[in-house]
């Protein structure tokens, strides 16, 4: 038996519509008028409050002959049982409630994203970043969100010879859109390339301790540049290098090198979330850091903040083998992120 259960009369009689916020309104518009030129329809996979969300969303935009919902809640998550794909459908939408649900909804979509269908977040947690949602937060701020950490990294950094963004672990490019946003809000961005790294794969190279399971936060590039694309971010602004951090980082590091060239790091955001991958991106950036460089750890206090585990293992020992470098602490962010400048010594 297939998971989940097909949402056909979505509204109950008399139940009161509530507006979207615009950025929703928005994104849905741009994915199901993708759909009307090919004759296709949205599929939206959800669970939880995010359901709810999705319901309404669709019904206030009218859309229930375009969009078709599934609710999974309390399906089998495990992935053994994933969506038959079907081929009505252009795009995969997931609403999600939590990071996990993202997940676990991700692997009951595995199919479509086998079959080259984009399967993006669009509600709950995360959806795409585009312009209208970006908002710019005071420096000062004492508790700042990962958009105004990415705020202040642009107005820091500014534009010229800033240097290039770089991301390591970009999943379906959340973090890149708030980047880029960041960057074009102060007319920054043209002055600067956006790479992102990652084997789309999800987490690679876990060790013992540090949770997840391998394959955690698979999507696909497909999806990524799709997720982008409604963010509103031209497709040629994003560099895609895209492989294991074992082959593009590691033995073929040469060849991803000659790809970049001419390089320099003005930030690196890394969101590899296990010490192995955050290490290998370390290493692969040491020769395109320079004073004032930013470092960006989106998880640097995950696993109870254990020096053993994770970005925090990798920024140690990558300091023990570069004496050349230190850093010094620039702002916390997010639930459990930081960010350093680094000094050349």
């Amino acid at each position: 038996m297939l998971p989940g259960v097909r949402i056909s009369n979505p509204l109950h009689e008399g139940e009161v519509l509530v507006e979207p916020l615009n950025y929703i309104q928005q994104m849905l518009s741009r994915v199901v008028g993708l759909g009307a030129g090919k004759k296709a329809k949205t599929l939206i996979v959800a669970c939880g409050h995010a359901l709810k969300d999705s319901i309404q969303y669709v019904a206030y935009l009218k859309f229930h002959d375009v969009v078709e919902i599934i609710d999974v809640t309390g399906s089998d998550m495990s992935g053994k049982c994933a969506l038959t794909v079907e081929p009505q459908f252009h795009a995969v939408l997931i609403a999600a409630d939590s990071p996990a649900m993202m997940i676990q909804i991700g692997r009951l979509c595995a199919n479509y994203q086998e079959s080259g269908i984009p399967v993006v977040v669009i509600m709950g947690w995360p959806p795409p970043m585009d312009g209208r949602q970006f908002q710019r937060e005071a420096a000062s701020s004492g508790n700042l969100t990962i958009p105004g950490m990415f705020d202040v990294a642009a107005s820091y950094i500014r534009g010229g010879k800033g240097g290039d963004v770089l991301e390591f672990g970009t999943f379906q490019g959340r973090s890149l859109q708030c980047a880029y946003h960041a960057f074009n809000s102060r007319q920054y961005a043209k002055d600067r390339r956006f790479i992102a790294f990652d084997s789309f794969a999800g987490i690679i190279g876990k060790k013992a301790g540090e949770g997840f399971f391998d394959g955690a936060y698979a999507t696909s590039e497909i999806s990524f540049r799709f997720a982008n694309f409604l963010a509103e971010i031209p497709e040629d602004r994003v560099l895609v290098v895209n492989g294991p951090y074992a082959d593009t980082l590691g033995v073929n590091a040469a060849k991803t090198r000659q790809l970049l060239e001419p390089l320099v790091a003005g930030l690196v955001h890394i969101d590899c979330d296990v010490e192995a991958p955050a290490k290998l991106a370390l290493d692969f950036v040491t020769p395109y850091l320079r004073q004032g460089s930013l470092l960006l750890f989106d998880e640097y206090d995950l696993h109870h903040a254990n020096n053993a585990f994770g970005e925090r293992a990798a920024l140690r020992a990558w300091l023990k083998e570069n004496p050349q470098f230190d850093v010094e602490l620039f702002r916390t962010y997010g639930s459990g992120a930081r960010s350093f400048i680094v000094h050349k010594r």
